[in-house]
C-alpha cells in the first residue's frame, strides 16, 4: 500500500550503504604492531571489517533488487492512476466549487496519510534491523561464555571467533537501524562494543578483562532492547494517527466519488464504459482540433 514510501526508505538506505564503502577502508589497516596483543587486535579488526563489508555488499544487492521491483510496481500504479484521471477529466471537465473543495480536502488528507505512512515504514524497517541484531546477540553471548570455559584452546578460539562474528553482525544491524532513522551518531554502548571486539581474543585470557568485556556486550544488548522498545512506542503512536488519517481519507474519497457520480448522472454518461484505446483516440482528436 505504501510502495512509494518504502521506495524512499530503500533508496536512502542504499545510498548510505554506498557511502559507507568509502569509509570502511579495509585494505589500509595496520597488520604489525610491536606488542603481540596489538598485532592480534589488528588482525581481528581487519577480519571484522571484512565481515562488515560483505554484509553491506549483500544488503546493497538486496536493496537494489527491491528498489527495482518497487519502481516497476509504482510505474504500473502511476499509469493506472493517470488513466483514471484522464477518464474522470473526460467525464467531469469543469467541476463546481463543491467538487473543487472536496478534491482539495481529499488531496490534503492523502498527503497527510502518505507522510504518516512513510514514517511507519521507516520505523518498521528500523525495528526489523533491531530484532535481527538481538537474534545475533542471542547466539553470540553463549559462544562468548564458552570462549573462556572451553576444554581446549581450539574450542575456546573457535567459540571466540563465532562470538565475534555474530557480534559484528549485530553491530551492523544496529547501525542499519540507526541509518534508516537517520540517526548517525552511535550510542556509547555501540562505540564500546566496537573497541571491545578488537581485543576480544586476548581478553579471554584475563579474568578481569573478560568480565569487563562481558559487561560491555550485555550493556550493548540492554541499550538495543531500549532502542527497540522506543521504536515500538513511537510506531504505535504513529499507527494511531495513521488510522485516523486513513478514516479521513476514506471519508473524503467517498464524498468526492459521490459528488462526481451525481455529476456524471446529470450529464447522462452512466452508460459509458472505459476503453483505453478509445480514450487515447479521443485525446488525439481533441489535440488536432485544438491545433487547427
Amino acid at each position: 500500500m505504501y510502495s512509494a514510501q518504502r521506495l524512499g526508505v530503500v533508496s536512502a538506505e542504499l545510498e548510505s550503504i554506498r557511502q559507507l564503502f568509502v569509509t570502511l577502508d579495509i585494505y589500509k589497516r595496520p597488520m604489525i604492531a610491536v606488542e603481540n596483543e596489538d598485532f592480534i587486535a589488528n588482525v581481528n579488526r581487519k577480519e571484522m571489517r571484512k565481515i562488515e563489508f560483505e554484509l553491506l555488499r549483500r544488503r546493497e544487492r538486496e536493496l537494489q533488487q527491491e528498489k527495482n521491483k518497487l519502481l516497476i510496481e509504482l510505474s504500473k500504479l502511476r499509469s493506472s492512476y493517470e488513466s483514471l484521471q484522464e477518464l474522470l477529466g473526460s467525464c467531469v471537465q469543469a467541476e463546481d466549487q463543491v467538487g473543487k473543495s472536496l478534491h482539495n480536502k481529499y488531496e490534503g488528507a492523502q498527503a497527510l496519510r502518505d507522510s504518516l505512512g512513510a514514517i511507519s515504514v521507516r520505523l518498521l524497517a528500523a525495528a526489523e534491523y533491531g530484532k535481527a541484531a538481538l537474534r545475533h546477540l542471542d547466539v553470540a553471548l553463549p559462544a562468548w561464555k564458552l570462549a573462556s570455559m572451553g576444554k581446549s584452546g581450539i574450542e575456546r578460539t573457535s567459540s571466540c571467533c563465532d562470538a565475534c562474528s555474530c557480534l559484528t553482525r549485530a553491530r551492523c544491524d544496529e547501525r542499519c537501524a540507526r541509518r534508516v532513522l537517520a540517526a548517525c551518531s552511535a550510542p556509547r554502548a555501540a562505540r564500546e562494543l566496537r573497541l571491545a571486539l578488537d581485543y576480544a581474543f586476548t581478553d579471554t585470557m584475563h579474568d578481569h578483562r573478560y568480565k569487563k568485556t562481558t559487561e560491555i556486550f550485555h550493556q550493548f544488548k540492554d541499550a538495543l532492547v531500549q532502542f527497540i522498545n522506543y521504536i515500538h512506542q513511537v510506531l504505535l503512536n504513529n499507527i494511531e494517527n495513521l488510522e485516523d488519517a486513513e478514516k479521513n481519507l476514506t471519508e473524503y474519497r467517498n464524498q468526492l466519488r459521490s459528488h462526481r457520480s451525481k455529476a456524471i448522472l446529470k450529464m447522462g454518461l452512466t452508460e459509458l464504459s472505459y476503453d483505453s484505446v478509445t480514450l487515447k483516440s479521443l485525446k488525439r482528436r481533441n489535440k488536432i482540433l485544438k491545433e487547427t
